[in-house]
């Protein structure tokens, strides 16, 4: 297969499936552009955009193949600098979320960072999202809470397991419940809660069916920083994992309330040198501990 219909087709993702403004970007007309895909689609056997009301869009056989274009591209940009005696611009791009940046990601590659300016990229994004960047290829590696097989087209790799931990300002009456309380106490109490679908928001609405209790939800609200202030707030009780540092807070230990890990999520069969770096790195330093 001809690398070109490879960044054909990398230039239509990346210019939302539009054949003209791709087309452009890789200096062909309009039909030149729908041509050249088509050959891909055909030497693979598959669909690889439909049209979708008045847009074009990706088919899922069509995001595979984009994200091994992706994989084949970067990998023949490493061998043209081998070969001639260079280094080629390499860089991972790592997808999580706001929080698992700050309190999970960034300790473990600091280092990292410092010795290789350049070569890292952060896509803040929430988990699902972050898990579907590197099925696109759009991102390397992905870290996000969830339980093992929550992604089952990727590998998935434990970096630490933390509790959750309810947050109230200190004049609450939960601030005055001792170090602990179960999960019946908590929720009788409305809580801060990430919108439906999230993995916290799934996990209270277990354990509320368990008790065969309602759950009270006193705002949709995702970030840990936006949660605290909330909390503070006394909007309701917040839920955060313990690395987050709440010196403002009171915080409780939950009887009953599983904790969270965050995984590594990485495609199978993509790799380079670089990407192995960063994996190790994540894998085995650990987040500094909350103040």
């Amino acid at each position: 297969m001809e690398l070109d219909g490879l960044r054909a087709l990398v230039a239509f993702a990346e210019a939302g499936c539009n054949l003209t403004r791709s087309g452009k970007a890789v200096g062909l007309s309009q039909p030149a552009m729908h041509a050249r895909l088509q050959a891909v689609g055909k030497e693979l056997d598959v669909t690889l955009y439909e049209r979708r009301g008045r847009t074009l869009q990706l088919t899922a056989e069509g995001g595979q193949v984009l994200a091994w274009a992706r994989d084949v591209l970067e990998r023949e940009q490493s061998l043209r600098a081998e070969l001639h005696g260079g280094r080629a611009t390499q860089r991972v791009v790592v997808a999580c979320g706001e929080g698992a940046l700050v309190h999970v990601v960034s300790g473990r590659l600091a280092a990292l960072a410092r010795a290789r300016p350049g070569v890292l990229s952060f896509l803040v994004l929430d988990g699902p999202a972050a898990a579907a960047a590197v099925e696109r290829g759009t991102a390397h590696l992905a870290v996000a809470a969830g339980p093992a097989g929550a992604t089952p087209g990727l590998r998935s790799f434990p970096l630490l397991t933390t509790p959750l931990l309810a947050v109230v300002s200190r004049t609450h009456p939960l601030a005055h419940a001792g170090q602990e309380v179960d999960a019946r106490t908590l929720l009788a109490h409305s809580l801060l809660l990430p919108p439906p679908g999230r993995v916290l928001r799934t996990t209270l609405e277990e354990l509320a069916a368990a008790h065969g209790l309602p759950l009270r939800v006193a705002v949709e609200v995702t970030g840990w920083e936006a949660v605290c202030r909330l909390a503070s707030l006394e909007v309701g009780v917040g839920l955060v994992n313990a690395l987050v540092p709440t010196p403002e807070l009171a915080r409780l230990s939950v009887r009953g309330l599983p904790s969270t890990t965050y995984r590594l999520l990485l495609r199978r069969g993509r790799g380079t040198p670089l990407m192995d770096e960063v994996v190790e790195a994540l894998r085995t330093a650990s987040s500094p501990a909350p103040s």
